[in-house]
């Protein structure tokens, strides 16, 4: 997982960033509630300057997926 998106999620779950994996759920991390998840939605937005459509931001449950979501934005943006 990307540096950057890893201090990130650690930073609005307040998590230590060795707590964070690619496969951790947003369903068995308490520090993930809704409005965690859309704080980090708006800081990931802001920090890779991409817009995320609303079934994107409700279909999140994984740090991955969110990767995989950002890298498909960047892509040809060079």
């Amino acid at each position: 997982m990307e540096e950057r998106l890893k201090l990130l999620i650690a930073e609005i779950l307040d998590l230590p960033v060795d707590d964070i994996a690619a496969d951790m759920n947003r369903q068995r991390t308490p520090e993930w509630d809704s409005l965690n998840h859309l704080r980090l939605i708006t800081a990931c937005e802001s920090e890779f300057d991409i817009a995320l459509t609303m079934d994107e931001i409700a279909a999140i449950h994984t740090p991955q997926h969110l990767e995989m979501i950002i890298d498909s934005r960047s892509i040809g943006r060079g």
